[in-house]
């Protein structure tokens, strides 16, 4: 009977909209069934040691089994050793959960994670997180919905830790966070002009109560301050996400398995949530000027995100590998990971080889990380690594995985290379993040070799299609990485194909070219690249190979 009642359940959210006095009859027919179900099974005496409690700890619910309810700890948890924690149990009511404390669900205090930004937030509730399925509708915020659209069709496959529209929509959004989103979608309209931030949209978010729209709108607002230029603002930002996410408590697997149970879509859009701030993070750290990772507690240990289908198809089904399994994952059987869990594992060890760069790492870890770069291909499934779709499109997670992996090769092998020595002066770039100083190698050609091989596997992605508005701004970052390489080999006189390198740097150039009539950092880049194409060209000392305008070689760079 219960299941009877959760399929009018979803028919019911279904028919909310559309059919409104429908709908508050099937509300009533839900609660009656649920209530029933409520009075004839839960209020049942536990009569015996083989009677199932009126309430399973967490535990034995997973598992689907019985358990005896004691609260200081129910005898399969004791006889296993485990943390056994009890939810209180919502079937049979229509209002909100009873409310419990995050700190059972081991959500940290600030003193446990080191974090740039002082401001506190107030600890939430895990009902802020989980509301109820049949729950009142709350006041529809005001959209422009043309906004919101070319948010969705041009951003959010980038970055997509909201649901698909029309579910987001159903969910009455905050409106600071359709503002943001308007705010986002506004680039794309109007190519060359730059959208005003205003204080109001700011205070908004600031003064909002603490919740997961607000974690995401921090988030997602750090991505576009930076494709703006704004790299203090985009700093701040992630921090406040950071400093959200930990405070809810996203980090937490037992809480998102909790939400999971009455929540799928949620439960997923909070674990995205938690992944994205996590690479965001770790990527504004490796492209920005002065970067620093301030995520700074260990790998969390929540599931990795899912594919989309749990957010089409609203039923439980999340990933069941973490993070934390990833290293033991070449010798088991597991293979089923989702596009963004992949980005993940990339994301993983580019933060490792950004650490290692700043560390000095030997050369044994060096080794060790350059062979987890390899590994991570060879494991990328063949229907992933195309990542042009037979619909023309580019997968842009899948393309991210690549773009970070290629990132981390070139982080981890240029301190050791030739190139080093001929970097040319490339600070007046916002997203060329120097590297220190390498250490001696016994094989620098080698280190040479991979760098040059990754920056061309990056201009190859620039490739793949002559539509790049949908591109992460973080990709512009990425071709600044690509381009300085390029023009270093061009320094360091190495012997390689002539007019090869001419015609990566014009790729790049041209790819950024076009992504400058959305975002600000891609024209900037553009031109100081220009700038510092020029510089090599002059200090050349021998005209016959001057990178533009020789005769063996035509002219690809615009100066």
């Amino acid at each position: 009977m219960e299941k009877f009642a959760f399929v009018y359940m979803r028919f019911y959210s279904c028919a909310l909209i559309t059919w409104p006095d429908l709908s508050r009859q099937l509300a009533l027919r839900c609660s009656f069934f649920l209530n029933f179900r409520h009075t004839t099974t839960m209020d049942v005496p536990d009569t015996g040691s083989n009677v199932a409690a009126s309430v399973a700890c967490l535990n034995c619910r997973d598992k689907h089994l019985k358990c005896d309810g004691n609260p200081e700890g129910c005898r399969r948890c004791r006889t296993l050793s485990l943390f056994c924690h009890f939810v209180p149990s919502r079937r049979g009511r229509r209002g909100q959960p009873s409310e419990y404390s995050l700190e059972m669900c081991c959500a940290p205090t600030m003193d446990d994670a080191v974090l740039s930004v002082e401001e506190s937030l107030p600890l939430v509730a895990s009902n802020d997180l989980s509301p109820p399925f049949l729950a009142e509708p709350k006041e529809f915020p005001h959209m422009r919905i043309h906004l919101v659209k070319v948010f969705y069709e041009y951003f959010h496959a980038a970055h997509p830790v909201l649901p698909p529209f029309n579910t987001w929509a159903m969910l009455s959004p905050p409106q600071y966070l359709v503002n943001v989103i308007e705010f986002i979608g506004s680039h794309y309209l109007s190519p060359g002009q730059v959208p005003e931030f205003t204080t109001e949209l700011w205070t908004a978010i600031d003064t909002a109560e603490l919740g997961l729209e607000k974690a995401q709108a921090y988030l997602l607002l750090s991505i576009a301050l930076h494709g703006r230029q704004a790299p203090e603002g985009a700093k701040q930002c992630i921090g406040l996400a950071i400093q959200c996410s930990l405070m809810l408590g996203l980090h937490c697997r037992e809480l998102s398995d909790t939400v999971e149970v009455q929540n799928p879509v949620r439960a997923e859009s909070m674990r995205r949530t938690l992944w994205e701030i996590y690479v965001v993070d770790t990527v504004l750290a490796a492209v920005q000027v002065g970067g620093t990772l301030q995520f700074n507690m260990e790998t969390p240990d929540v599931s990795l995100p899912s594919e989309d289908t749990i957010f089409e198809e609203a039923h439980p089904g999340r990933s069941s590998i973490s993070a934390q399994d990833l290293s033991q994952r070449a010798f088991s059987d597991e293979t089923n990971m989702s596009s963004l869990a992949y980005r993940v594992e990339a994301t993983i060890i580019l933060r490792q080889c950004v650490n290692a760069c700043e560390t000095f790492a030997s050369e044994e870890t060096i080794d060790m990380l350059d062979s987890m770069i390899s590994a991570w291909f060879h494991r990328w499934p063949s229907e992933k690594s195309t990542i042009l779709q037979f619909n023309g499109k580019v997968h842009q997670i899948d393309f991210q995985s690549a773009m970070m992996i290629q990132c981390a090769a070139i982080y981890l092998h240029f301190p050791k290379s030739f190139l080093m020595s001929y970097l040319p002066d490339t600070r007046g770039i916002f997203c060329s993040r120097p590297p220190p100083m390498g250490s001696h190698t016994t094989n620098p050609q080698l280190h040479t070799a991979k760098v040059i091989n990754a920056a061309i596997e990056l201009s190859k992605l620039a490739s793949l299609s002559t539509s790049v508005t949908s591109h992460s701004p973080f990709f512009a970052c990425t071709l600044v990485l690509s381009s300085i390489v390029q023009v270093t080999v061009r320094s360091s006189r190495i012997e390689q194909p002539i007019g090869m390198h001419y015609s990566y740097l014009a790729l790049n150039v041209g790819v950024l070219n076009s992504m400058a009539r959305v975002w600000g950092i891609a024209a900037s880049s553009q031109e100081k690249i220009r700038t510092v194409v020029r510089e090599v060209e002059t200090a050349s000392t021998e005209a016959n190979q001057g990178l533009v305008g020789n005769l063996s070689t035509p002219s690809v760079l615009p100066i």
